[in-house]
């Protein structure tokens, strides 16, 4: 059996980890290629579209760079709905032929003091380091980890949206 290589579009060790932790329930043989890829939209998303343009380009330029089999990009944002900000998270998941599967996930609302803070420009991590007084939370437990009080944390909010983009990997012949 080949190994299958799997680029995954980031160094933060969450979602390395996430990574690793669903992969393993799908896969038996695989290697994760961790590499540094710039989102080309904001450095904290406002909608869901941009979200999911961050993540889309991503895995491309992660398959690209790297000729894995997998390619994936994740990108967090907040966007707004019914009137409130959530924290959202998207994930596309593309493959050597080009064919791209995508999931999403969040819904936690966001508090106004941190809406304002990163529409005044600011990043949503550094936000919450500076609320917190925790440094690099993103790394951590991140903004849903400090909402929900540790009941959901970064790393398990992105092993369920990587789940998600994967479905179409899973169930292929229900995608046709």
């Amino acid at each position: 059996m080949i190994k299958m290589k799997i680029a995954i579009a980031s160094k933060n060790p969450i979602k390395i980890r996430a990574t690793e932790i669903v992969m393993k329930k799908i896969y038996d043989d695989f290697e994760i290629i961790p590499i540094q890829i710039e989102s080309n939209v904001s450095h904290t998303p406002l909608t869901d579209g941009e979200c999911l343009e961050g993540a889309m380009h991503r895995a491309k330029e992660a398959i690209k760079k790297t000729n894995a089999d997998l390619g994936i990009g994740m990108e967090g944002g907040i966007a707004k709905r019914v009137s409130k900000h959530f924290l959202v998270g998207w994930c596309a998941v593309v493959d050597k032929n080009g064919d791209v599967a995508v999931g999403h996930g969040g819904g936690i609302e966001v508090p106004e003091i941190i809406v304002k803070k990163i529409l005044e420009g600011k990043e949503l991590g550094d936000v919450m380091d500076e609320i917190t007084g925790i440094d690099s939370t993103k790394r951590k437990i991140g903004a849903s980890g400090i909402l929900t009080r540790g009941l959901i944390n970064r790393q398990k909010a992105w092993e369920e949206i990587l789940i998600h983009a994967m479905a179409k990997k899973l169930s292929p012949e229900l995608y046709r």
